[in-house]
């Protein structure tokens, strides 16, 4: 007793070990995901603003690239020979990635107030001719900064290029150098603007698609949803990756900054492109010479600087980009991934702790197998003894002459010894059957027979059983039973194991009942075969282990009511492989009531049995 006592407490303390382990391992794990989604958001920031710059960079790119093949040449001055950047526009239209890019292409002669015109390039004659001011370009002419005539605007240089995006329209000023009447007074001049006023149709359905789908787009489709707008507002879009964006995503975006990235020097990428100039004195063409790549050892050259300066609208009209995950809100996607990260861990855990549980489980039931095996043992050793000890007793009296040779002590004497020895033989067949059951070598022979005769057979067979035992008996079999499709043998083996039972644990009263009956279930027969009796009864304690193997009840243990505990799992084994099931009632001190329940045959087969009978 003290070492189950001591086993059990140490049980208990591995069980609380454990469970201490795993609530600490869960604690670590929700720690640890709190840390590695933190990571991940700043992860994904970076990266989203790692693309969402390389996006304004390319876009900006794309934009000088445009204004470096129109820049300023000073021999196109003074004589105003605009037909050099009609060439300069067919020739870029053969090496232009995106060239319906332009929509139109004006210059600006500015000169004084009364010689300012507009001319327009005609793409079929190559040629510029004198138009109207269209209404997209009204802006421009009304902006006064900009049609200063002989002094460039606050903030412009020689090297500058303007996006207007009202328009939008890439602006380039026309500065000529004049020989000054003495070397400090020489300043630039301002002759015209050369203006690219750039499609919006090309740029929503070529330009802008194709960046997003290169910095923003992954294998599955758009990793984040951009939207191009203009106004502080956001309620003209001009681009955007996903035609059902929802007022949530503007609204709420995971970042919201200026397309046009800040002014920024693309010239070390347009080294052959744009015409050589000579340079002008002033800090602002102070750079490297460039060596013409046709003519390596001609003159060195020298091309002017050119960066992208964004000029704001005064009224906040500005390009705007947005982005978010597709899933939500950065917070919302790296919440969901944590969610699931949880999920999983904590998944994995309670598997963790299910396995556990069940080999707890398994190693108790192990053990209580391990017990009942024991105790059947022991009960089967003092089984096999008594009828073992009456057979050689019988045996040795007969022997050595004890009893006296009359016919009738002789007959008596082989009574009990053909008795004992069936009763051996009993055992040893349980026995068998069972380990033939374990080994899965039981075979049934499957066949329809009428349920009443079988019942009636077993009766007959019983009878002498059941008159020794001092039994009365109370028989209900309904006539014309459907017939059941089992195996015979089997079925009387199992009713047999239930009279058995009755027999030993009927108690004083010795009185049984027997019947049989059919009832329709779920529009099927079912037969029901019930062995009744008024014996001392089942526990509540007893009743969920009775079918389970060498199991036997406190209260037949402390009767020392004699069995191996195989009957009943056997009996349930047989009558399950046939299809069926046994249900049991009982209650304590008032007896038990054990039914076979047995599907009923087919109407084929149960022609055929009644062909078979006719036969």
């Amino acid at each position: 007793m003290r070492l189950r006592t001591g086993q059990s407490w140490f049980s208990l303390a591995v069980v609380l070990t454990l469970c201490i382990i795993l609530i600490l391992l869960a604690f670590l794990q929700y720690r640890w995901s709190g840390k590695v989604s933190e990571a991940e958001r700043a992860r994904m920031q970076s990266n989203l603003n790692t693309a969402i710059s390389q996006f304004r960079s390319e876009f900006s790119f794309e934009l000088q690239r445009l204004s470096m093949a129109f820049q300023f040449d000073p021999a196109d001055f003074p004589g105003r020979d605009w037909s050099r950047y009609a060439q300069r526009y067919d020739r870029w239209l053969l090496t232009a990635p995106y060239a319906r890019l332009v929509a139109n292409i004006f210059i600006w002669d500015v000169g004084t107030e009364a010689s300012s015109q507009l001319l327009r390039l005609n793409p079929a004659t190559l040629r510029f001719e004198p138009t109207s001011w269209p209404p997209s370009l009204e802006i421009v002419r009304a902006n006064r900064l900009l049609t200063f005539p002989q002094q460039l605007p606050p903030g412009f240089r020689p090297n500058t290029c303007v996006m207007l995006e009202q328009i939008p329209l890439l602006l380039l000023p026309l500065v000529h150098f004049s020989p000054p009447s003495e070397p400090t007074e020489r300043r630039p001049q301002l002759i015209g603007y050369f203006m690219i006023e750039l499609s919006p149709d090309v740029l929503r359905r070529e330009l802008l698609p194709e960046l997003a789908r290169k910095y923003f787009g992954g294998e599955q489709g758009f990793i984040y949803q951009i939207a191009i707008v203009r106004g502080a507002a956001n309620d003209r879009i001009l681009y955007q990756s996903d035609p059902s964006l929802t007022p949530e995503f503007f609204s709420s975006p995971d970042v919201k900054v200026g397309l046009l990235s800040g002014p920024r020097d693309f010239s070390p990428h347009f080294a052959g492109e744009g015409p050589p100039a000579v340079p002008p004195p002033g800090d602002d063409f102070q750079q490297p010479p460039f060596v013409n790549p046709q003519n390596p050892s001609g003159p060195r050259q020298w091309r002017p600087r050119t960066t992208l300066v964004v000029l704001p609208p005064s009224d906040g009209d500005n390009w705007t980009l947005l982005a978010r995950h597709t899933e939500g809100t950065l917070g919302q996607v790296v919440a969901g991934q944590r969610r699931r990260n949880l999920a999983i861990s904590f998944g994995t855990l309670l598997l963790l702790a299910l396995s556990m549980a069940m080999i707890m489980l398994s190693t108790r039931r192990a053990q209580r197998l391990a017990r009942l095996q024991m105790n059947f043992v022991a009960g089967v050793s003092h089984e096999l003894r008594t009828p073992l000890s009456v057979i050689c007793s019988a045996a040795d009296n007969l022997a050595e002459g004890v009893v006296a040779a009359t016919h009738e002590q002789v007959r008596q004497y082989g009574d009990l010894i053909r008795q004992e020895g069936r009763r051996l033989a009993g055992m040893v067949e349980q026995i068998l059957l069972f380990a033939k059951s374990r080994d899965g070598r039981m075979q049934y022979n499957l066949r329809p027979v009428q349920a009443g005769k079988i019942v009636e057979s077993v009766m007959a067979k019983s009878r002498s059983m059941i008159e020794r035992a001092g039994f009365t008996v109370e028989k209900q079999i309904e006539p014309n039973l459907p017939p059941v499709r089992v195996d015979d043998e089997v079925l009387s083996q199992c009713i047999e194991n239930l009279l058995s039972n009755a027999l030993k644990y009927g108690g004083v009263t010795r009185w049984m009942k027997v019947s049989a009956r059919s009832i329709c279930v779920g529009g099927a027969s079912e037969v029901q075969i019930t062995v009744e009796d008024k014996g001392i009864g089942i526990t509540p304690e007893d009743l969920p282990h009775i079918f389970d193997p060498f199991y036997r009840g406190a209260a037949a243990t402390g009767a020392q009511i004699h069995g191996s505990g195989l009957g009943l799992n056997l009996a349930r084994q047989g009558i399950a492989a046939m299809g069926g099931r046994i249900s049991v009632r009982s209650t304590p001190d008032e007896g038990s009531a054990f039914t076979i329940h047995l599907p009923g045959c087919s109407k084929t087969e149960e022609a055929d049995l009644v062909q078979a009978l006719k036969a």
